[in-house]
């Protein structure tokens, strides 16, 4: 599967075709599709019951209910014809939040969007969001990490544009940017 992310739209590419009776004019035409067939039931089961997934099913309503709500465009589904062995979702940006990004290069934002974030990073953003006033080092308490170690990820999580401080070293609070 790949992700690319434009400017006015992001496109999901699954290298084959949804399985029977699935189509993908029924996925540009429909909200839901309780009656797919599946390759392997018991691994269907087997996510359902690890809270793996909330339901079967229910992405493509979800998602195009979502992007209803919000305003965007409808979310597309190609190819249109019956020959290419590929989907590709493509869902476009609303309108207004492009206008937020008019300043910005089409490379800036997508460097913002693709940055990755390793496992100790999400854990900070976890505790800035619980706390936005947490230091470094109560920080490096809760995770079991040296108070340099958090700094390392915090200056990373600051210069990809995740994080900022506002304010001064005492009084001021972490600014998740996501």
């Amino acid at each position: 599967m790949g992700i690319y992310i434009y400017k006015d739209r992001i496109s999901f590419v699954n290298h084959n075709r949804p399985l029977p009776p699935v189509t993908i004019e029924a996925l540009n035409r429909d909200r839901s599709f309780d009656r797919r067939q599946y390759l392997n039931k018991e691994l269907k089961d087997m996510f359902f019951s690890l809270n793996l997934i909330e339901s079967y099913g229910s992405g493509i309503r979800r998602t195009k209910d979502a992007l209803l709500e919000n305003g965007s465009p409808e979310l597309k589904f190609y190819p249109d014809n019956e020959y290419n062995n590929y989907t590709n979702a493509v869902m476009g940006i609303n309108a207004e939040f492009l206008r937020g990004f008019s300043g910005s290069t089409t490379q800036e934002t997508t460097t913002k969007t693709t940055t990755k974030i390793t496992t100790k990073q999400d854990d900070i953003m976890k505790l800035i969001s619980e706390n936005p006033h947490i230091s470094a080092r109560e920080m490096a308490e809760q995770l079991n990490l040296s108070v340099d170690g958090v700094r390392y990820h915090l200056g990373k999580m600051k210069k990809a544009g995740l994080i900022q401080y506002e304010g001064s070293t005492k009084l001021g609070q972490w600014i998740i940017k996501l």
